[in-house]
């Protein structure tokens, strides 16, 4: 059954710790593509990198199950089959090294067993456990139980969420297609409507995470505490929480600072900007950038970033100037799908120059007023300090209270200040409206407080594991690998299996 059959809206899930976003900006920070990708699609290499991406599951446990597995089947053989320490004593017949070469290959074919029947047993494990220990942690019927620092039911964790997500699609009647239907169906008609149910599965969990995040954070900014289920989360603990968040909106803050070598390219870039002004404006004024903003649809954006590649590579066989020559160059170099945004950017940044310098550029103007920046942005980083919570272990109610408020006044900006609004505007941590901030901030504790549990689930979820692997798994593991591996070899390699028989190494 097609996934299309339940229709669910698309939210954006705010993520914990995006970078800044602005439209313009003196330092040409972007808000379409992070630094990390930038630099990526950049490299000679990035389409292998990006598929690379794809193994990034490997990271998690079964990509450890599954390493170990190659490394006891594949590569412990070599050594134990042919370690040259082991070997007939000196003078012995033929057969007696027959018989030593013969045990030492019996003992290597252990484990390639070992490691299939590793595989088998703790993989086939692992999703029934994380399945437990998901509902325990998660359902809040268990997880009243537990401390509340790990108590995930207000803010559940994404595999239980995708769990939730997939049961109520079973119950609607919508299943994974499975993939033995490509046999009869067509393996391009089966991988897309996989691929279908995948986008809906986690449409569903972003959707429900997203809910439950703005109830933490609606409750805490109503309260001024954090509920969970009937309890509330101590006061120092929302002070480190706190603190924490402040400590991201002091590297946000230093982001947006120039350093030496960028006060000197910068000004040189803004000579260069403003002396070519008109022939810029002339240059990209029909390059598509708002219909590339308002599309989505992948031909139509393939039809636009074509064209904007024309204009670009027409203005730049027609250049003489060196300095644009380089300027169009650096767009050229960008993919295609972020060109028209840098060309965007390129000319919100002649507005800022313009305003910066009185609307006519003067480089010692222009010098002077990246210096008051970088001094504002100090005033602001000092006063984020200053905010943090000095002792959360003995924080109370009011200092969670005056600590909140005094996060919101640090973070306003007035917009009629032009140094301020040049700086701060269009930015995720800073804002000159208090109700628009008051909700994000209040959000911005919720998102670190999951970040919280997450991290704080980890060690009893890797206890909890290790107690069954050594207590369960293992065991199991064992009992079998010693009935399976004496059949197996009998019947696959026969002339070893005598070895053990007639009394070779036991």
């Amino acid at each position: 059954m097609k996934t299309e059959k339940v229709n669910y809206s698309v939210q954006q899930t705010a993520r914990y710790g995006q970078p800044l976003k602005r439209s313009k900006s003196p330092n040409f920070t972007g808000n379409l593509i992070s630094v990390a990708d930038e630099i990526t699609n950049a490299l000679p290499a990035k389409n292998i990198l990006k598929k690379m991406k794809n193994l990034e599951w490997m990271k998690g446990e079964a990509g450890g199950i599954l390493i170990t597995a190659l490394g006891t089947g594949l590569v412990a053989p070599i050594f134990i089959g042919f370690n040259p320490f082991v070997k007939a004593p000196k003078g012995a017949t033929k057969e007696q090294k027959d018989d030593v070469r013969n045990t030492k290959l019996y003992t290597a074919m252990r484990q390639p067993i070992s490691a299939v029947l590793a595989v088998l047993f703790q993989l086939g494990a692992q999703k029934p456990i994380d399945r437990v220990l998901d509902k325990v942690f998660n359902n809040a019927e268990y997880a009243k139980n537990l401390s509340i620092n790990v108590d995930q039911s207000t803010l559940n964790g994404k595999s239980y969420l995708k769990t939730q997500a997939k049961q109520t699609l079973k119950e609607k009647g919508v299943k994974k297609p499975s993939i033995f239907k490509g046999f009869s169906e067509g393996f391009g008609k089966i991988r897309k409507e996989r691929k279908e149910y995948n986008e809906l599965v986690k449409t569903m969990v972003d959707e429900k995470a997203e809910k439950q995040l703005q109830q933490v954070a609606d409750t805490f900014l109503e309260t001024g505490k954090i509920r969970v289920g009937k309890r509330t989360l101590d006061n120092p603990t929302i002070a480190r929480l706190i603190n924490k968040q402040i400590d991201d909106y002091i590297s946000d803050a230093k982001k947006l600072k120039i350093n030496g070598n960028g006060l000197a390219f910068y000004s040189k870039r803004a000579k260069v900007l403003i002396s070519n002004e008109n022939r810029l404006r002339e240059m990209f004024k029909d390059v598509p950038i708002d219909a590339i903003d308002k599309t989505s649809d992948e031909k139509t954006l393939q039809t636009l970033y074509k064209k904007t590649d024309t204009i670009l590579k027409a203005a730049l066989a027609k250049e003489k100037d060196p300095d644009v020559q380089e300027l169009l160059k650096e767009i050229l170099d960008k993919p295609e799908d972020i060109r028209a945004s840098r060309i965007s950017r390129t000319l919100q940044r002649i507005d800022t120059i313009k305003d910066s310098c009185d609307g006519h550029f003067d480089f010692d103007k222009y010098m002077n007023s990246m210096s008051l920046k970088n001094s504002e942005l100090d005033r602001t980083i000092t006063k984020l300090k200053l905010n943090k919570i000095e002792n959360p272990a003995k924080a109370t109610e009011k200092t969670v209270t005056d600590a909140m408020k005094n996060l919101i006044e640090n973070c306003k900006f007035d917009s009629s200040n032009a140094l301020s609004r040049t700086i701060l505007h269009d930015t995720e941590t800073f804002s000159p409206d208090t109700a628009k901030l008051t909700k994000k901030i209040y959000k911005d504790i919720a998102k670190v407080y999951k970040k919280f549990l997450e991290s704080n689930y980890k060690a009893p979820n890797q206890i909890i594991k290790i107690i069954i692997g050594v207590f369960i798994t293992l065991p199991i593991t064992c009992n079998a690998l010693n009935w399976v591996y004496p059949r197996f070899m009998e019947i696959v390699f026969p002339r070893l299996a005598g070895v053990k028989k007639n009394g070779g190494d036991k």
